[in-house]
């Protein structure tokens, strides 16, 4: 079995501790949601730690795969600069994964976007140190990446790597009159049903999700889990919200996804 477990984590800084401040303890739910899903992290058995992100070296006709053998990075532009975070790569899983993909390109990228970092923050303070493989979004459609999803299992089955995969997903930024990307109804109305979708593990209804909605909430969530739910493919599969929140005008959501041996 190469996929171990999944993981939709958000990716707003504001989360760091030293950044959020004081304002953390309007997302104490999903303070505790993360530290929770680290700590779970920390218990698995796998050899690399996937995570897909909708930010960094975002492609257009194919899926960026980072082949880097070391990676950093630092919240230098939200006021951060120090420390530098530092995490080992997988260029062997990775440039496996583009060559067996049609649907990927390598990507020598090695500087991390907040996509990655925020969702790393929380599993390396729990003491999870295991190599990272980043995979950025492309904007294709949803079946794509999902497809392409599958294929990355696939090539990890083929090298005998034990993985866990975390979608990093931000939900509607349109959820209040002072939100990033100003309020629309539709943010709400986007937020609860994927939220609904996910506790019910419903691939067909997210793969199929309302286009016009997505738009219209101004969300970046729905590529990355795209591909999640395709790395999960044929797996037994029990999901789990472990909280939805939204204090800052952009939904955040937690989940988990237990693979069943």
């Amino acid at each position: 079995m190469s996929v171990v477990f999944g993981a939709i984590l958000p990716h707003p800084p504001i989360l760091i501790p030293k950044i959020g401040g004081e304002r953390l303890k309007e997302a104490e739910k999903s303070k505790k949601a993360l530290e929770e899903i680290s700590e779970r992290l920390k218990e698995k058995s796998f050899d690399t730690l996937l995570i897909i992100t909708p930010h960094g070296e975002v492609g257009q006709a194919s899926v960026p795969v980072y082949t880097g053998h070391v990676f950093e990075g630092n919240f230098g532009m939200f006021g951060l600069a120090r420390p530098t975070f530092s995490f080992k790569g997988d260029p062997e899983l990775g440039l496996a994964i583009v060559k067996d993909s049609y649907l990927a390109t390598a990507c020598p990228e090695t500087w991390l976007d907040h996509g990655v970092l925020v969702p790393l923050y929380y599993p390396q303070a729990a003491g999870v140190k295991k190599p990272i493989l980043p995979i950025a979004i492309a904007f294709m459609p949803l079946p794509k990446l999902f497809e392409f999803g599958k294929a990355l299992a696939k090539t990890s089955e083929r090298l005998g790597r034990k993985i866990a995969v975390i979608a990093s997903a931000d939900m509607s930024h349109r959820l209040t009159e002072d939100a990033p990307s100003g309020y629309s109804p539709k943010g709400k109305e986007f937020d609860e049903k994927l939220v609904e979708l996910v506790k019910n593990y419903d691939v067909s209804g997210i793969l199929n999700f309302d286009p016009i909605l997505a738009e219209e909430a101004g969300q970046d969530a729905l590529w990355s889990i795209a591909i999640l739910l395709g790395a999960l493919e044929g797996k037994k599969v029990k999901s789990e919200v472990l909280s939805y929140e939204g204090p800052f005008g952009v939904g955040y959501m937690i989940a988990a996804f237990e693979v069943e041996t």
